[in-house]
């Protein structure tokens, strides 16, 4: 699942030049700027007119960094994706607890900080289409991302504490995709008439789906399989006597 838009620091520190620093610190304002005013006046009201004017700078500065109005909500995907990737490569560091409960934290964690800020977030997932046609740079994160899951879920398996009778990968996409469809309905409006937060339906899916991850499930699932087999067997074996 996709992260916070709560700041647009970058998330990974760099050590830069000041000319550099600079130029960073312009495109950060460019970008609250266009966020405040995207929350005020919606995005199609909103002109890149609106944006200079506001930070007294002129066009040719704001096309310097974007060379559209949709390459800053672009922007927005994008930092939601690394602060993701981020947040995955933290959990992974961690050993501390169980891969289960490092999942539950992820998405509580994001869960609460969409539920923060859902119209912004709402705004920046359908402008970009990050949720379903994800193309270029958002593909390119929204992989690697996938990346870090496996690699949580492939720990999980050896840990012992996911079956391992699917791919980490396999999983990975699962989850992704059973959240990736509760938050489009939730960023949409889908459930006109329901009040349950983000993180409530989030939480929900994360318990149902660990439960059927969990190493146990994975024993009685060969059982059961190995027990179908059996069964088979027999049944040839009783139509050719």
């Amino acid at each position: 699942m996709r992260g916070s838009l709560r700041d647009f620091r970058c998330v990974i520190d760099r050590p830069m030049g000041l000319r550099e620093e600079k130029k960073a610190e312009q495109r950060r304002a460019i970008l609250r700027t266009a966020a405040a005013l995207f929350r005020k006046r919606g995005y199609e009201e909103t002109r890149v007119r609106d944006i200079v004017e506001r930070l007294r700078i002129s066009e040719v500065t704001f096309f310097n960094y974007f060379p559209t109005k949709d390459a800053v909500i672009m922007a927005f995907a994008v930092e939601m994706l690394e602060f993701s990737i981020a947040s995955v490569k933290r959990e992974l560091e961690r050993h501390d607890c169980s891969v289960p409960d490092r999942i539950r934290s992820l998405m509580r964690q994001w869960a609460k900080s969409w539920d923060s800020d859902p119209e912004f977030h709402a705004l920046v997932a359908k402008q970009s289409r990050m949720m379903t046609e994800a193309k270029g740079i958002l593909r390119e994160r929204s992989l690697q991302l996938y990346e870090q899951y496996e690699r949580l879920f492939a720990e999980g398996q050896k840990r012992d504490e996911i079956r391992t009778d699917y791919k980490p990968l396999h999983l990975a996409e699962m989850m992704e995709g059973m959240l990736t469809l509760i938050a489009g309905n939730w960023v949409s409006g889908w459930w006109e008439n329901r009040s349950d937060s983000l993180e409530e339906r989030f939480m929900n899916a994360v318990t149902v789906f660990l439960e059927g991850c969990s190493a146990a499930k994975s024993a009685s699932s060969r059982a059961f399989r190995a027990q179908g087999r059996s069964k088979t067997a027999a049944a040839k074996k009783i139509r050719r006597v």
